[in-house]
């Protein structure tokens, strides 16, 4: 069963963005968060951002672990995004 996160973009609306076998968040810097998934060697989830701090990555995280521990019939969790930090857009990124 396939598990996704959640956001809320700050512009109105959400996206997904699929969890797999795992998922790992790195804080790229305050503008960029990247997700890499552990199913996929080609691309990671980029996340355009506006104050990202390592606590939108925790964030990400406290979220994989609840996507793992819940049943299959709750395949979408949502992302706490913390206060005075919000996600703009996703966009899928080849590597280079």
């Amino acid at each position: 069963m396939n598990k996704y996160l959640k956001f809320k973009l700050s512009g109105g609306g959400t996206t997904l963005v699929p969890i797999g076998s795992g998922a790992y968040a790195e804080l790229a810097t305050a503008t960029e968060v990247k997700i890499f998934s552990c199913d996929s060697v080609g691309h990671h989830y980029s996340l355009a951002t506006t104050g990202a701090t390592f606590d939108m990555i925790t964030a990400i995280q406290e979220a994989c672990i609840q996507g793992a521990q819940t049943s299959w019939v709750h395949a979408v969790v949502e992302v706490n995004i913390p206060l005075g930090q919000t996600v703009a857009s996703a966009a899928v990124t080849a590597f280079a």
